[in-house]
């Protein structure tokens, strides 16, 4: 069956929902794929068109939203950002996927309306029809979504607030209102206000989920999605405090406050993705009393990097970014560099760092005083203010700064925006060392690929990760969900595929894939998509040089296993470019293979070997992160392999085991001093063992 998409001209009101077509085989082949993949290849064709000012916003369901799979409900957003100028691509839960899935597989929405107050409604049986509610201009997106959905019944809602109307380059994109999710890094929200649209409603019912029993039976299992659904992702600040990005006593501090205000809020403040077992979407009361949603990227980004050291501040900020619509990460990250210039005496005006209410206020004058500093972006800003040598940015855009090399490079290198779960390697900091290796295999996992702070391995491990995460998020299904079944060993990649898969991969026709393991055919999905992405970006004018290695990362990523490595892997010549053998691969399985000569092909793994010093009885200190959050005071004969100690932990305390151990295999991932350890690593006396069960990324 061929791709259902709809092409909607606001400009000259053309509702007709033309249907693309695609010359180019390559393009082809990856429009039958579906979901984020159709959506890349309408931007493909439109920008060989010499279509480049005027890209579209592309919405896209994958083929396992389409077929009710639990945990599928996610709908991609494509676009050139105007923060940046390239390649954006989003992803958001709710009802909106599903129901875009009942009528469309793609939408096309280009020209712009002049209608006041445009509302895109696409009805029941799938006609578009414009309606004009200037009345809803100027409120906020949570208030636009519910007043949509009291007048036409029950429907998705993709709405923009204050930001979007204005323009502002790193305005959001909001679906739904109880609570809204956001979506958008790069400025979404002012692609859909450039096409005259407040909102865009859909109408039509969902098709009916469709549950695999065996999915949702793995799903429960996962211990890893089971800490997400108890911690509202919030359970990372633990995680970073483990890894040495943030003080322990802080990062239980701040995990035991979202608890504390999580329950606050009552059961029912809990949500989650169509189907899913361990719901993770998390509403929080604050201390005003007002129910907010929120998730770790955000409250960290207006929480401590701003002085701010309670999560109900946090919290506070959270709600005016969302009742404006703007990018809370964005937002974040020009209030600190705010704070900093006054600090540095190179911005006037009274410091507020640490100071909620001034803080507030900044974020307001952001979107409606156009004298602010910042609303043309962090990365700019920090050029303006002599700051761009310290300030974390790639591309333009604001990053988090990360202390893991692997996450690092990932930031940096991305191809499809900075959202960190789009490039993260989240298997780094969950997996075991054999689980990885079986999982990457043909790719050789190398001494110390498992060290935050080693560079070795750190290219191909970026390259692996993006490649899964851009073919899940192909078909809609939650990349969150993947990573907990491949982290916690309850699914092998082929079985992941063969759930996921859409059906022209599930059974090609050409030869080449048909020859792939499911799993490679995933895996080989993604890379091209990558290719596709970056490709997209040339079209776009952007430069193909130093881009992915930024002043303030350049000699972190210079060094060999890193920017090398993966250049190698993408077949990029050494301009970053790509070389004429990637261009000549794409479309094929092929591109699992460029670079993969040039590595290294030790795949052995050193064993740690025990001091030699006598044994004696000592301390060793377990903080378990929660909730519920634990510290643990061992007397042992010591050092002991960690393996060893964690059982004589279990055996002192059988209540442990459950928490510890699943199927006899170590769930939590064991920091010391922000590095991680192995099952044979020694530990010795004094030492400080933080456990965390967590998927990195959020």
């Amino acid at each position: 069956m061929g791709a259902r998409v709809r092409t909607i001209d606001l400009g000259r009101a053309d509702l007709t929902g033309r249907a693309p077509t695609f010359d180019d085989p390559v393009l082809a082949r990856l429009a039958s794929w579906g979901g984020s993949a159709l959506g890349l290849a309408v931007l493909l064709d439109r920008a060989r068109a010499g279509s480049t000012a005027d890209a579209p916003l592309v919405l896209a369901a994958g083929e396992a939203v389409r077929a009710g799979l639990p945990t599928a409900a996610r709908a991609a957003l494509l676009a050139r950002a105007p923060l940046t100028g390239r390649f954006a691509e989003g992803h958001v839960g709710g009802e909106l996927g599903a129901r875009l899935a009942a009528v469309a597989d793609a939408l096309v929405l280009e020209g712009r309306t002049e209608l006041p107050g445009a509302v895109l409604v696409i009805g029941a049986d799938g006609a578009p029809y414009l309606i004009g509610r200037p009345e809803l201009s100027g409120l906020a997106p949570a208030a636009t979504a519910a007043a949509l959905e009291r007048e036409l019944g029950p429907c998705a809602v993709l709405t923009i607030g204050p930001a979007g109307e204005r323009g502002l380059s790193f305005a959001s994109l909001a679906s739904g209102h109880a609570p809204p999710s956001f979506v958008g890094r790069g400025g979404m929200g002012a692609v859909l206000g450039g096409l005259g649209l407040k909102a865009l409603c859909l109408c039509a019912r969902p098709a009916a989920l469709e549950p695999d029993a065996r999915l949702v039976e793995r799903l429960r299992r996962s211990p890893r999605l089971a800490a997400r659904a108890a911690g509202g992702t919030l359970e990372l600040f633990p995680a970073f405090a483990a890894r040495g990005e943030l003080a322990p006593e802080l990062g239980q501090a701040l995990a035991a406050e979202a608890h504390e205000r999580a329950h606050a809020g009552g059961d029912h403040a809990r949500h989650g993705c169509r189907g899913c077992p361990t719901p993770c979407g998390w509403v929080f009361l604050r201390s005003d009393g007002v129910r907010q949603g929120a998730r770790f990227g955000a409250s960290h980004a207006l929480g401590v990097a701003l002085g701010l050291e309670t999560l109900d501040d946090a919290l506070f900020l959270l709600g005016q970014c969302d009742e404006l619509g703007v990018d809370a990460k964005e937002v974040g990250a020009i209030l600190a560099l705010t704070c900093r210039a006054q600090e540095l005496g190179r911005l006037s005006g009274e410091p507020v760092r640490g100071r909620r209410a001034a803080l507030a206020r900044r974020v307001h004058e952001l979107v409606h005083d156009e004298r602010t500093p910042g609303r043309a972006g962090a990365a700019a800003l920090a050029a303006e203010l002599g700051l761009a040598h310290e300030f974390p940015s790639v591309r333009g855009q604001a990053v988090r700064a990360e202390a893991d090399l692997a996450a690092l490079l990932g930031q940096c290198v991305s191809s499809g925006g900075a959202d960190p779960m789009r490039s993260f390697p989240f298997l780094v900091q969950t997996a075991g060392v054999d689980e990885l290796a079986r999982l990457l295999a043909p790719l050789p996992l190398p001494t110390g690929a498992l060290d935050a702070t080693a560079p070795a391995g750190k290219g191909r491990l970026v390259f692996w990760h993006e490649n899964l995460v851009a073919a899940v998020d192909m078909s809609g299904f939650c990349a969150f969900s993947a990573a907990g079944l491949l982290a916690d060993g309850l699914v092998e990649l082929d079985e992941l595929a063969g759930w996921i898969l859409p059906d022209a991969l599930r059974a090609p026709e050409d030869d080449a894939w048909r020859a792939r393991r499911p799993g490679e055919r995933l895996l080989a999905a993604g890379a091209n998509l990558v290719l596709g992405r970056r490709e997209l970006d040339r079209r776009w004018g952007a430069g193909s040089g130093d881009d992915d290695r930024p002043d303030f990362a350049r000699e972190a990523l210079e060094r060999p296993g890193m920017l090398d490595e993966y250049r190698a892997l993408r077949g990029r010549g050494p301009d970053g470019g790509p070389s004429a053998e990637a261009r000549a691969r794409w479309g094929t399985p092929g591109v699992l293979e460029l670079g993969l000569g040039t590595l290294a092909a030790d795949g052995r793994r050193a064993e740690a070997a025990l001091p030699r010093e006598r044994r004696a009885p000592g301390r060793v200190l377990l903080r378990l992160a929660g909730p519920p959050a634990e510290r643990r005071e061992l007397e042992l004969v010591l050092p002991l392999a960690l393996d060893e100690c964690l059982r004589a932990a279990c055996a002192a305390d059988p209540a442990l085991t459950a928490r510890l151990y699943a199927g006899g295999r170590l769930v939590p991932a064991v920091w010391r001093a922000g590095r991680r350890l192995a099952g044979a690593d020694p530990v010795s006396a004094g030492d400080e063992l933080d456990l965390v069960v967590a998927i990195g990324g959020g």
